[in-house]
């Protein structure tokens, strides 16, 4: 029972953070007429890696692909995403950043990542926070994983900068 214990104190942090960051950048997100679904959808756009499908997209926010579909369409009206053919498969359609999409994505990563509860940790706590969330992650043979078993690719790339300290030097956490 002390484990489970444990476990709901630490879940209670985290959601407590969660809403915390999320009040912290109520202001942002008017600004920029998002949402926090589109938030977390922007927030999914890293700009460094390729451009998701829209299959990709529903795996990494966990909802269904109708949905992302909605999310979308409401980027676009706001004209910081398009949508295009994906590089390996026509059918397929991936989700790209504009500039103005690329310009309130960097927007919002400020905001969250300066007013987050954990921008009052040094950059020790930090890495030694993301180190142990990094192994909550990790499936037992090592492999990172999202939340619903989906491999995110933002996420691998977050974990395998740990793994491999130094390979990714000056590498955005988002």
């Amino acid at each position: 029972m002390g484990s489970e214990a444990s476990t709901y104190r630490l879940l209670r942090l985290v959601h407590a953070m969660d809403g915390a960051t999320n009040t912290a950048i109520l202001d942002v997100l008017g600004e920029l007429k998002l949402t926090h679904a589109l938030a977390d959808a922007l927030w999914q756009l890293d700009p460094a890696l390729p451009a998701p499908t829209m299959r990709q997209m529903a795996a990494r926010l966990q909802c269904d692909p109708s949905t992302v579909t909605f999310l979308a369409d409401r980027l676009e009206q706001l004209g910081y995403t398009t949508r295009e053919a994906a590089a390996g498969d026509r059918r397929a359609k991936a989700l790209h950043l504009t500039t103005d999409g690329r310009t309130a994505r960097e927007r919002l990563v400020h905001a969250a990542t300066t007013r987050t509860p954990l921008a009052r940790l040094t950059s020790t706590e930090q890495d030694q926070l993301h180190h142990l969330l990094t192994r909550a992650m990790t499936d037992r043979d090592g492999t990172p994983t999202s939340p619903g078993g989906e491999v995110a690719g933002p996420l691998v790339d977050q974990l395998d900068d740990v793994r491999h300290p130094g390979r990714a030097e000056g590498h955005g956490v988002a």
